[in-house]
């Protein structure tokens, strides 16, 4: 817009005056104000200038002409002063505010040295302008008002010059305004032109300020819009693209939309799985139920844990964020934020397996220390009456009765350690597979019979009450004689060992369709949920009281389950409590009552015992284990020696060789394999009868000793029934006058 005003007044002009100029082009600008000084300087006047370097340069460059030099005087006869605004703003600014004193005393001083020189004078100020320039627009009024002020005691022309961009929106009407009326002429753009009146230029103004600032609002406006375009396609890429699943859902769970990294979660095509219920993706009904709930209640979520099924069937781990958007209190969708979480499923898994190991491993650390704790109390238990029979036998060895008792207390003792020895080599050969069942047909009733025939002793020991409920049906089984009994009498052993005394016990066998169960009850003291879990563990054992008197390793029943499975049966234990008793089922396949049996191996019956004079000779380093075994043997009536080196057993076969040789495996010189190598290639000794009698009694010990030509393998402690079968047998094969036995087929 372009307005014609009256031209700007000089100093000569009645009232002299105070103009204002609104403006767009500094170029325009310059020529406004350097004809306005112009006319004051060729007068012979002064012109002031107080305004930006840039402008002073360039009204410079204009008023001096072509031919001035800089520092030197101009064409004109007038004087020119030239003052840098924000240097006088500077002097006159007080607490950001123009100090009316320093205005007088700087600026003043300046236009009353002007008016002495004579002449008009015009002056031209932007000062205002720089207060503008820094929002203070007040101040710039208050400035206004101090040259107002100025002219009311000192007649000058005075030319404003506010930039438009200083007035962008209505917002600044109200400063507009002020500053206008502070002016007594306003000129609002364009060249000056032909006059009109005060209020006409002041509207003329205002209206272009108006339109400039709807302009710029317009333009704003168009940024603004241009913006929101460009943040909604950067708000659409993001969430489209994100490295996270997002979906929305309905209130009534229906899925509203999904970004691509959620479809290729699961592997589904936007129409497969937009517009479809959620639930539908969900493999655990209940976790998606529970996660609708708690959104339309309002509530936030973090982590959820879930399962979703993608679209090849496979199952995938996630965790789920979200929250639901309300309006008016009703939920019109909720923002879903899904994280593929399988390795952290995976991680979580691998952490409670080895809290489970690490668990396992401590109650199998704790099981280990219980059951050497046990272990050495059981070894001690028979240790401590052996060592008084020893000591009591060198006291009463005149008293034959006495003598006789306190071999037996030995003899009981001795095999109760052997048969706890036996225990644990028999479970570590079960539990490893290594032992070979020697199967035949049964009927489980005679089996119970003499497992209750084994345990009665014990049985009554305590006072207990066995019963037995057996059918009147054959109960057919293929199994391990040996071993079946074994299973039942551990099972009713360690029923007697935790039932009170006068307690009762109770045995059943049932038939059903291929099965045969094996039933034992007792009414002790019980087993909590826990222990029941793992009471066929090894080593496992329940409470026991200080004295022991329970007595076992922890390792019968695990011996049980081992034997039973090997069976192809299945064993199991119940209880409802502690102080309500236990039961134990046994489960064996049945077989059919008309099939062909085969019948049960005869058990061996001890051989009788020969008064032949048999020529034994026993090799061991340890003396009194040598000696206490020739001791034995002669008084059974052999002709029984000691020696304690494999040196002195070889002079002793080739001087007068025995019938039948005891060698330790151990021994220190030659050990026991070897001796019997060198014994059989000697012809005095190559037809004797080798025993070898060792601590070590695991079927590979066996072999080793069969294939070095061991006739037999005796364990220590020696079972003396086995070793007098094995005597009495080469007894029977000695020649003739002494002979040696006939060699072995």
């Amino acid at each position: 817009m372009s307005t014609s005003v009256k031209t700007i007044p000089d100093a000569n002009a009645a009232g002299a005056g105070h103009v204002v100029r609104f403006y767009q082009d500094d170029a325009v600008l310059m020529e406004e104000v350097a004809d306005f000084l112009d006319r004051g300087l060729r007068e012979g006047g002064t012109a002031i200038v107080i305004a930006t370097p840039a402008h002073l340069s360039a009204l410079r460059q204009q008023l001096m002409g072509l031919g001035a030099l800089q520092g030197q005087r101009g064409w004109f006869t007038g004087e020119l002063v030239m003052l840098d605004a924000a240097e006088v703003l500077a002097q006159i600014i007080v607490e950001g505010w123009p100090d009316e004193q320093r205005f007088e005393a700087v600026v003043g001083q300046v236009v009353r040295g002007a008016l002495v020189r004579g002449g008009p004078v015009h002056a031209f100020g932007e000062m205002v302008a720089l207060l503008c320039e820094e929002g203070r627009y007040d101040a710039a009024v208050r400035l206004e008002q101090l040259w107002n002020g100025l002219a009311q005691s000192c007649r000058f022309a005075l030319f404003c010059a506010y930039p438009w961009r200083l007035f962008p929106s209505g917002e600044h009407a109200r400063a507009f305004q002020q500053i206008c009326g502070e002016h007594d002429h306003v000129h609002p753009s364009g060249p000056a032109g032909a006059a009109e009146r005060h209020d006409v230029q002041l509207r003329v103004g205002a209206l272009e300020r108006e339109n400039l600032a709807l302009r710029a609002e317009l333009a704003r406006a168009r940024e603004a819009a241009d913006t929101l375009r460009h943040r909604e396609r950067e708000l659409a890429d993001f969430v489209e693209n994100a490295a996270e699943g997002l979906h929305r859902v309905g209130p009534d769970g229906t899925i509203l939309w999904a970004n691509k990294a959620e479809l290729a979660l699961l592997g589904y095509r936007w129409e497969e799985y937009v517009g479809h219920h959620i639930g539908k993706f969900h493999v655990d009904s209940g976790v998606i139920g529970d996660i609708l709930v708690r959104l339309q209640a309002g509530q936030t979520l973090y982590d959820v844990p879930a399962r979703l099924r993608c679209s090849d069937g496979s199952i995938k781990h996630v965790v789920i964020n979200s929250n639901g958007c309300f309006e008016n209190g009703r939920l019109r969708y909720t923002r879903c934020f899904t994280r593929d979480a399988t390795e952290r499923h995976l991680l979580e898994q691998a952490h409670r397996e080895r809290e489970a190991l690490v668990a396992e491993l401590s109650r199998a650390n704790s099981a280990k220390d219980e059951f050497l704790a046990m272990l050495a109390h059981e070894l001690r238990n028979p240790l401590a009456p052996i060592a008084a029979a020893a000591q009591l036998l060198s006291l009463t060895a005149d008293d034959a009765q006495r003598v006789r008792t306190t071999a037996a207390v030995i003899t009981r003792q001795v095999g109760h350690m052997t048969g706890l020895i036996d225990d644990l080599l028999d479970v570590a050969r079960v539990t490893r597979g290594l032992v070979v069942l020697d199967k035949c047909d049964a009927d489980l009733r005679d089996i119970v019979h003499e497992a209750a025939e084994q345990v009665m002793p014990h049985v009554r020991a305590r006072g207990h009450q066995l019963t037995i409920d057996l059918p009147g049906e054959i109960a057919s089984i293929s199994c391990d004689r040996k071993r079946i009994i074994q299973v039942l009498v551990n099972i009713i052993t360690n029923a007697s060992k935790f039932t009170p005394d006068g307690g009762r016990i109770a045995v059943a066998v049932q038939l059903h369709a291929g099965v045969v169960e094996l039933i034992v009850t007792d009414n002790g003291i019980g087993m909590d949920a826990e222990l029941v879990t793992r009471v066929f563990d090894l080593f496992v054992q329940g409470q026991r009281t200080l004295d022991r008197t329970q007595g076992g390793l922890g390792i019968g029943l695990a011996l049980a389950r081992s034997l039973v499975e090997s069976h192809g049966g299945a064993i199991s234990a119940h209880s409802d409590g502690h102080g309500k008793g236990s039961r134990f089922v046994v489960r064996l396949p049945r077989m059919d009552n008309e099939a062909d049996a085969r019948p049960s191996p005869p058990v061996d019956a001890v051989p009788a015992r020969h008064a032949t004079a048999l020529r034994v000779l026993v090799v061991d380093d340890n003396r009194d284990a040598a000696d206490a075994l020739a001791g034995l043997l002669s008084a059974m009536g052999y002709d029984a020696n000691a020696l304690y080196s494999s040196v002195a057993a070889l002079e002793a076969a080739a001087i007068a060789p025995p019938h039948v040789f005891l060698l330790d495996i151990g021994l220190p010189d030659i050990d026991g394999i070897s001796l019997a190598g060198r014994l059989r290639a000697m012809p005095s000794a190559a037809r004797a009868v080798l025993v070898a009698v060792t601590g070590y009694g695991q079927q590979r010990d066996r072999d080793v000793t069969r294939t070095a030509g061991f006739e037999h393998h005796l364990v220590k402690p020696v079972d003396t029934a086995a070793l007098a079968a094995i005597l009495n047998a080469a007894a029977a094969a000695v020649t003739p006058g002494g002979g040696a036995p006939e060699a072995p087929a």
